[in-house]
C-alpha cells in the first residue's frame, strides 16, 4: 500500500505544471557623455499597466498569464536612475524639478499552435517633466514579432521582450526634448 502511495505521489508530481521562470531585466548602453551635469531632479518609475502580468500564452482556448520572476518595475528604476547619474545628473528627492517615467505597456504575447507559435512583445512608456517653468510629457513605443517552429522557447521570447524594452528606454533616454525641458 506504501508503494501505491508513493508512486501516486511520484505521477501527480510529474502532472503538476510549473511556473516558467520570466525575467526582464534591461541594460541600457548609450555614449558616456557628461549631458546632464549640473541637472539635479526627482526621480521615479511608474508602472501604470493595465495588469501585473508580462507574459500571456495562448493555445486554443487556454490562456495563461504569468508575472516576471523579477520586479519589474524596480529593476527598471534602479537601471534608469544608473544611467542617468552616469550621465553626470543628480537624483535628489527634495529637488522641485520631477522627472517620472511611466511603464503603460511591457507584455510578450504568445500563441502556440500545434506546428508553431507567434511572439508578439509591446513595449510603450511615458516621460513627465514637472518643474516651475511647466510641464514636459512625451511617450515612446516599440513592438516585435516573429513566428517559430513547434513549442515556444520561453528563453527567446524573454529575450526579445528585454532587447526591445532596451530599444524603448534607449529611444527615450536619448531624445533632447526632455533634456531640454528640464533647465
Amino acid at each position: 500500500m506504501r508503494y501505491l502511495w508513493l508512486t501516486l505521489a511520484i505521477l501527480l508530481a510529474g502532472c503538476a505544471t510549473q511556473v516558467p521562470s520570466f525575467i526582464v531585466a534591461p541594460q541600457i548602453f548609450w555614449p558616456q557623455t557628461a549631458e546632464l551635469q549640473g541637472a539635479a531632479f526627482d526621480f521615479a518609475l511608474v508602472d501604470l499597466r493595465p495588469r501585473p502580468q508580462t507574459l500571456t500564452i495562448r493555445q486554443g482556448s487556454n490562456e495563461q498569464h504569468y508575472r516576471t520572476t523579477n520586479d519589474v518595475r524596480a529593476q527598471l528604476e534602479a537601471t534608469v536612475a544608473k544611467a542617468l547619474q552616469e550621465k553626470g545628473a543628480t537624483l535628489n528627492s527634495q529637488q522641485s524639478v520631477q522627472m517620472k517615467i511611466q511603464i503603460n505597456q511591457l507584455q510578450a504575447n504568445v500563441m502556440q499552435r500545434p506546428l508553431d507559435h507567434q511572439v508578439t512583445n509591446q513595449v510603450a512608456m511615458t516621460v513627465f517633466i514637472q518643474s516651475d517653468n511647466g510641464t514636459f510629457t512625451k511617450s515612446y513605443a516599440g513592438d516585435s514579432n516573429y513566428t517559430a517552429p513547434l513549442k515556444v522557447d520561453l528563453a527567446a521570447v524573454e529575450r526579445e521582450l528585454r532587447v526591445l524594452t532596451e530599444q524603448v528606454l534607449n529611444q527615450l533616454l536619448q531624445d533632447p526634448a526632455w533634456k531640454s525641458a528640464l533647465n
